[in-house]
């Protein structure tokens, strides 16, 4: 993979590295985790233990891409590999010996080290029963073919395993499953086909997509439980560009098979009217894109997306907050409206929800006046605080509040603009209201 002069991703047939991916991948390394990668390396070598590099980070430095990951698989007991390496390292390791994993912490990143195995479905999206088996087990059980791969490190000069075809699909930028059954038995596998697609260039090889198209049809993504459809959705929004694997998601009908609402006719626009504005803009938090998909949702629609998904209560302030701004479209369009007015009608939602609104909406006069909220309006103040206001007589209790709150409109309003015209406004405020002004 290599990029063009607009920097989006081309393919060409060339695997870089393919001659010395060891070297290739230590050379992608660095601080603790080049380390601990060469104290495992050389492990393996005196004591015979077969270790394996797989997935990802294999793929990743054959495209000449680099490794975010390590994941080894060893033919024997990863746990007490892992505990031994840690103790080397001094560092802290967390064992799973029900499911023969351990991942060794290396500051903000780590080891995961898996005992081979092979994985028995016993039903559609359900999770696997697993027991130990060989290298070839195990990348027997994954994903995809590019997926696949393994780089020996007991070997003076590995070369790497690849038993199904990864190599080649490589070449040819195809993603393509294993198995027949595979978006069956973890219907996951549908979400994570289409973010490689769109971050290596590749595309769905033709049987694959017939694959995916099959098991869409047949339901097989409703089976999930709500975390897991969640957590493949985070990963979506976690791309670099999430756009394109959205847009490609809502052409297969992947967003509609997490709810109906999310397969509306008007998602394309506004997941491509949010990507020109981010890139514009210098980016955008990648859950903006989660406000263009919620964005047409009823109030009880995006309930049930929240409970569906079993959102945490940031995803759900903002699905819930979209939806109510949409709602107040008709409202915020309202010509000559005081700029109080409109701070009022937005200051109580999340700024997420506003910015990626007014970068959605159809409506000009709206995507101006949530602008000059997000731009503007949010940060006005006024310039006396409270300790000023009980200087100059006002009353110590919620009269405070009322009389900071209309000083703050007549900012907003531009009715006053210097600390003194503030000053005479609390006083005729005060004159008003029965108090005392300190005129001093």
């Amino acid at each position: 993979v290599c990029y063009n002069a607009t920097g989006r991703r081309s393919l060409t047939p060339r695997l870089q590295h393919i001659r010395a991916p060891l070297e290739a991948v230590k050379g992608s390394l660095d601080g603790a985790a080049l380390y601990a990668f060469c104290a495992l390396r050389r492990r393996a070598r005196e004591e015979s233990l077969r270790v394996y590099l797989v997935g990802g980070p294999v793929r990743d430095v054959l495209l000449g891409a680099p490794i975010k990951d390590l994941d080894l698989v060893i033919e024997g007991d990863a746990p007490e590999v892992a505990r031994q390496l840690a103790a080397e390292l001094d560092v802290r390791v967390v064992v799973h010996a029900r499911f023969g994993t351990a991942s060794v912490v290396l500051g903000a990143g780590g080891i995961d080290l898996v005992t081979a195995r092979r994985e028995d479905y016993p039903r559609p999206a359900a999770l696997p029963v697993v027991s130990p088996g060989s290298i070839y087990d195990d990348l027997a059980r994954r994903d995809f073919s590019i997926n696949a791969l393994a780089l020996p490190l007991a070997e003076d000069q590995p070369k790497v395993l690849d038993p199904l075809g990864g190599l080649d699909d490589l070449r040819r930028g195809v993603i393509r499953v294993l198995h027949s059954k595979s978006f069956a038995d973890d219907p996951t596998r549908i979400l994570r086909a289409l973010r490689y697609e769109a971050r290596f260039g590749f595309h769905l090889e033709d049987g694959t997509l017939k694959l995916l198209e099959s098991a869409l049809a047949q339901g097989y993504l409703g089976l999930l439980t709500g975390d897991r459809l969640r957590h493949e959705l985070e990963r979506v929004l976690q791309e670099d560009r999430p756009e394109p694997v959205l847009q490609r998601a809502w052409g297969l009908g992947v967003l509609a098979s997490f709810h109906p609402s999310l397969g509306d006719e008007g998602a394309p626009a506004r997941l491509a009217a949010l990507a020109g504005s981010a890139a514009g803009a210098g980016g955008i938090d990648p859950l903006a894109y989660l406000c263009s998909l919620v964005y047409p949702l009823s109030g009880g629609a995006g309930e049930a997306l929240i409970n569906r998904l079993n959102l945490p209560a940031n995803w759900a302030e903002v699905v819930r907050d979209t939806i109510r701004l949409r709602e107040l479209e008709p409202e915020l369009a309202v010509p000559d409206m005081e700029r109080s007015r409109l701070f009022h009608l937005v200051e109580g939602f999340s700024q997420m929800a506003a910015l990626a609104v007014s970068r959605i909406t159809a409506s000009a006069p709206v995507a101006r006046r949530l602008s000059e909220f997000w731009n503007e309006l949010r940060f006005v103040s006024p310039a006396l605080n409270g300790g000023d206001l009980l200087a100059m007589g006002v009353p110590e209790g919620p009269l405070v509040g009322q009389v900071l709150g209309e000083l703050q409109d007549a900012r907003l309003d531009r009715r006053v603009a210097t600390e003194d015209e503030e000053r005479r406004l609390v006083r005729r405020s005060l004159v008003r209201l029965g108090g005392r002004p300190d005129h001093g």
